[in-house]
């Protein structure tokens, strides 16, 4: 009742209250001046969540839907669901998901997520999977092999080629990297 603007994510339309909306995001104050707003790239089931947020401040956070919400969450400027979407990924890193997690904190300025899952990735570096390590940024991998330094350099090396042949253009960062593994202590 006295709704006075639709949200529209894909095919669905929310009616919402412009009042209530703009209280709670900047992103929304500075967009109205029509009556519709059309949400571009979030899916209609994130576009619910997000407008049942903005009225009551509770919103079920789950696996599936984390990436989506935080992606909105950046877009609209709500902070807290940010911080909330970050407090879930936090609880959640495993081998499966702790690079992607890394880089996700990366795009997203996720500082305890960022410190969380560098920490996993470095105490878990040897079990991670060969797809994971690929997905590793220079900054990440560099970081992991100085803290691990002392610990078996042929697994090093053998990571490092896993990554630098996954990208012809990393070639010309093997030579920068190869100096964080102690090749002394390598079988030739």
């Amino acid at each position: 009742e006295l709704v006075d603007i639709d949200l529209v994510f894909g095919d669905a339309r929310f009616p919402c209250h412009k009042v209530v909306l703009a209280s709670t995001s900047d992103y929304f104050r500075q967009q109205f001046s029509s009556n519709e707003v059309v949400m571009k790239g979030i899916d209609e089931e994130t576009g619910k969540l997000i407008v049942n947020y903005l009225y009551t401040g509770e919103i079920d956070i789950n696996d599936e839907n984390v990436k989506n919400l935080l992606s909105a969450s950046e877009m609209f400027q709500l902070n807290d669901l940010k911080a909330e979407c970050e407090k879930f990924l936090c609880k959640h890193i495993q081998l499966s998901n702790c690079v992607s997690l890394l880089n996700l904190s990366h795009r997203y300025e996720l500082k305890d997520l960022a410190e969380k899952s560098r920490q996993f990735v470095t105490e878990n570096w040897t079990e991670l999977p060969d797809d994971s390590i690929i997905e590793l940024k220079k900054e990440d991998l560099e970081s992991i092999l100085i803290e691990r330094l002392h610990e078996n350099p042929e697994n090093h090396f053998a990571c490092l080629q896993i990554w630098v042949k996954s990208d012809k253009e990393r070639d010309e960062q093997f030579v920068e990297l190869v100096q964080h593994v102690d090749l002394s202590r390598c079988s030739p």
